[in-house]
């Protein structure tokens, strides 16, 4: 049995915006955490609330002088996506742990997910499961049932397959992932249409590089101040997918794509030949199913013979995918 190594050095980046309500709480949960971390960095997007001097207060209480605490600032917010790519190119240590500013930590997270890195060199991107909360921190069930995250998914997550269900939709979430510094090389910056999670999930996907941990290891709060959360796939949500323009979902799509093709283009040494055909596939079947005929009726066939060949199996989501292209118009 091969010995771990010792305990590597850990980056928080915490993206604030207007977060005044729950950023006291989420930063308590990470000073408390059992293996704590090296350095914290606060990237604000530009608050106009109380952000910023309740970060300073709980800096200026905080006794443990061992963590370095650095304040990025900006007036013109960036989103999300963005003010996390910024953030993670000022971390100093090995691995990074992203955190959202609504959330509660576990005690433990930090000291579980790091255990990933400790055991698998080759993993470069580790997240695990969730437990949501309201606004005033009432479970409301876990983070993968809400996802409708099928068994076969979180095998793929599990076993370093997770391109496999990566190119077809995100189920790994900022709030609960944890990265290795060295996985940014590749991933930075975040091109236009990602948002800064998924992105870093298809790229250590594409490497072999993602390990799932099915603790709940936050509390993942959803309110309605949320700027990005976890969509319940129920009913509401599918008609709300389904009454999308078709020009609309397929601009998104095309925008998303270009990232990829520029990934394929540049061939870094990392990028796998059977990695690379996947990602060429995704692209390729986006493609196609863009160039459908506008009028519903001449879709049918074609959308049909697509699916009997696997490529909405391999590429999108199946029958779901299939519904869209059948029912999506500009009319």
């Amino acid at each position: 049995m091969s010995e771990i190594s010792p305990t590597p050095a850990i980056s928080v980046v915490l993206c604030t915006y207007n977060g005044e309500h729950f950023i006291e709480e989420q930063l308590r949960s990470i000073l408390a955490q059992t293996s704590l971390p090296r350095e914290i960095i606060i990237s604000d997007d530009g608050s106009q609330d109380r952000t910023l001097e309740i970060v300073r207060e709980v800096i200026h209480a905080s006794r443990d002088e061992d963590i370095e605490w650095k304040i990025l600032e900006r007036k013109k917010p960036l989103g999300p996506a963005q003010n996390f790519g910024k953030a993670m190119k000022k971390a100093r240590y090995e691995i990074i742990a992203l955190a959202d500013q609504d959330d509660v930590w576990e005690p433990a997270k930090l000291e579980i997910l790091s255990s990933h890195f400790q055991e698998d060199p080759g993993v470069l991107l580790v997240h695990s499961d969730a437990r949501i909360i309201n606004d005033q921190g009432v479970a409301a069930g876990s983070l993968m049932n809400t996802l409708r995250a099928t068994s076969s998914e979180l095998g793929f997550l599990a076993s370093g397959q997770a391109l496999s269900c990566l190119v077809k939709r995100n189920l790994v979430t900022g709030a609960t992932a944890v990265v290795r510094k060295s996985l940014l090389e590749a991933a930075l910056p975040i091109p236009e249409g990602w948002v800064h999670d998924e992105w870093l999930a298809l790229l250590a996907g594409a490497q072999g590089g993602v390990s799932y941990e099915p603790l709940r290891l936050i509390r993942y709060r959803q309110h309605s101040g949320n700027q990005i959360g976890a969509n319940k796939t129920d009913i509401p949500e599918a008609r709300r997918r389904l009454g999308e323009s078709w020009s609309g979902f397929h601009a998104k799509k095309a925008l998303r794509d270009q990232g990829i093709t520029k990934l394929l283009v540049s061939a870094p040494a990392w990028l796998s030949p059977d990695s690379s055909a996947v990602l060429e596939g995704k692209v390729e079947h986006d493609q196609w199913r863009a160039r459908l005929p506008l009028p519903r009726a001449r879709r049918f066939l074609p959308v049909w013979g697509r699916f009997i060949s696997g490529h909405y199996s391999r590429y999108a989501r199946g029958l779901i995918d299939v519904a869209r292209d059948l029912s999506l118009t500009d009319g």
